[in-house]
């Protein structure tokens, strides 16, 4: 069983010789006894941006999981840079793991707990990171995503858009070579759901792998993208690729500054 693939928007020579990243064949996923859904296809080659959508509960966060290496399909198998994540070396899957990004699709209040406090975590996490340059790295990410001085803010202050922002800059912080974003854009709010479009465009640019889950595609997209379903599963796939020259001007974004990941890990190989 096939999934239908949308056709790319005409820059298809840069596409046809992007390296096949992050590769499902034949996913399948049970839930309390049930199949959600079997046969899934997919293959995110490195600059692409892929977005699955679908009806509440059915199973989008679990495809997420899947695809990330931290919850083993009930059939098929996943493979990055034509490695197993499953059935190959553990180190290979810790090592993707940790060249990955993940935005969940809630961020926890965390009661008394700061912006700067995710910062320092993600940080941490990182390895190596001095404080001058957690500092510069805050003031470089916040004016993205509109929040300029709210590292001092409290998390459990913040509105649901104010924290999925937030929750993306922390994983940028870290440069990650692989996105994983939960109903990011859903979250973020209609304001926000072209303008992170264009920071996302920016960062595949830049040789980055994305996938989304949303309940839907947003509005302001639809009229340059169409669906493809998969007769597998519940799912719509779309394959979001680089703006038409009307567009070019919203998908630029701002220069993306360099971050310690990229520095110190380099993703998988």
């Amino acid at each position: 069983m096939r999934s239908a693939v949308c056709s790319p928007e005409p820059s298809t020579r840069r596409w046809k010789t992007r390296r096949k990243m992050i590769e499902a064949f034949r996913v399948g996923a049970v839930s309390r006894g049930e199949t959600l859904w079997e046969g899934l296809d997919l293959a995110a080659g490195d600059g692409e941006m892929w977005l699955v959508t679908g009806p509440p509960s059915c199973g989008k966060t679990l495809l997420l999981h899947i695809l990330r290496g931290e919850r083993r399909p009930d059939s098929g198998d996943v493979h990055v840079a034509g490695e197993s994540l499953y059935r190959g070396s553990p180190e290979h899957n810790r090592r993707f793991r940790a060249s990955s990004g993940v935005v969940p699709e809630s961020l926890p209040a965390g009661q008394g707990r700061a912006v700067v406090d995710l910062f320092r975590l993600s940080a941490f996490a990182a390895g190596g990171v001095s404080t001058e340059e957690i500092k510069g790295r805050i003031s470089e990410l916040l004016p993205l995503v509109g929040l300029s001085g709210a590292e001092d803010v409290e998390v459990s202050s913040l509105s649901v858009s104010e924290r999925a922002r937030i929750a993306l800059v922390v994983e940028l912080f870290r440069s990650p070579r692989y996105l994983f974003l939960d109903r990011l854009l859903e979250n973020a709010g209609k304001e926000w759901a072209d303008r992170l479009g264009g920071l996302l465009r920016a960062l595949a640019r830049e040789d980055r792998t994305i996938l989304m889950m949303e309940r839907q595609l947003p509005d302001i997209w639809q009229a340059a993208k169409v669906p493809s379903p998969l007769s597998s599963g519940p799912f719509f796939l779309y394959r979001l690729g680089s703006p038409g020259p009307d567009r070019k001007s919203e998908a630029e974004g701002p220069p993306l500054p360099a971050g310690p990941l990229s520095e110190t890990t380099g993703g998988v190989e």
